[in-house]
């Protein structure tokens, strides 16, 4: 399905051209996102930053194939997101994208280890694959001593690396990370931030989505959104 939604070679990761997206209210269309350009080239990182109500969240799940656009262009690794149905989509979602959220989203019955795999065994990798295949995303991040563990015996801090560990299994091409620290303590946060910019060397694209300007200034580049509109900012110090 995915390869025959017609794959256009684009040198960014991601770009997004005049997209627009709103809800209604009653009768009324209330506008969220407005005429939004953004471009991420492979290997950036990316801080989007805006208060609560900027519209933050509704461009991170239109980004993350969550939600749609109104009208606009999006494409992400080369497919046109915004002609691609509910199908195709969670495709891409399943295979481009690795999510981190603030509040982890780990399933509470499962240990580590499944929590981990569990994206390699919705493809339909066997069991022995995948836990082979995660393996050394585990040493990476440094809980191989907690696999056994379920995410209630975890603190914060440990949460976030098995989300993030579970974000990487995939090798997605892109990683969208929501709020990250935004659970965490100022030293958990700090790890992850450190993290990610060691991830970032690494040569993985990230897009992470804050309402912390500390937290925006670890990433190479700011974006800021307010009122559903998109600028672009200097992520000096």
């Amino acid at each position: 399905m995915m390869e025959m939604a017609g794959r256009m070679m684009e040198e960014a990761l991601i770009k997004i051209i005049n997209l627009n997206k709103g809800y209604r209210l009653g009768e009324e269309k209330v506008p969220v996102l407005r005429d939004i350009c953004f471009t991420v080239q492979r290997g950036e990182y990316v801080a989007i930053l805006g208060p609560s109500g900027s519209g933050k969240t509704t461009l991170m799940n239109v980004m993350g194939c969550m939600d749609s656009l109104d009208t606009g262009e999006y494409y992400l690794n080369g497919f046109p997101i915004h002609t691609m149905k509910a199908e195709e989509l969670t495709q891409v979602r399943n295979r481009e994208i690795g999510f981190i959220f603030q509040n982890y989203q780990l399933i509470p019955t499962y240990n580590v280890l499944q929590n981990i795999i569990m994206p390699l065994l919705i493809r339909g990798m066997g069991h022995r694959e995948a836990e082979e295949k995660c393996m050394e995303t585990i040493r990476l991040l440094g809980i191989s001593h907690r696999l056994e563990h379920r995410p209630s015996e975890l603190s914060g801090g440990q949460k976030q690396r098995v989300s993030i560990a579970r974000a990487l299994v995939g090798e997605p091409a892109l990683l969208l990370a929501d709020e990250p620290t935004g659970a965490l303590d100022y030293t958990s946060g700090q790890e992850v931030l450190k993290l990610f910019g060691a991830l970032h060397d690494m040569g993985h694209t990230i897009v992470m989505i804050t309402h912390d300007l500390n937290v925006a200034k670890a990433a190479g580049r700011i974006v800021h959104i307010i009122d559903g509109v998109l600028s672009e900012a200097d992520a000096s110090p």
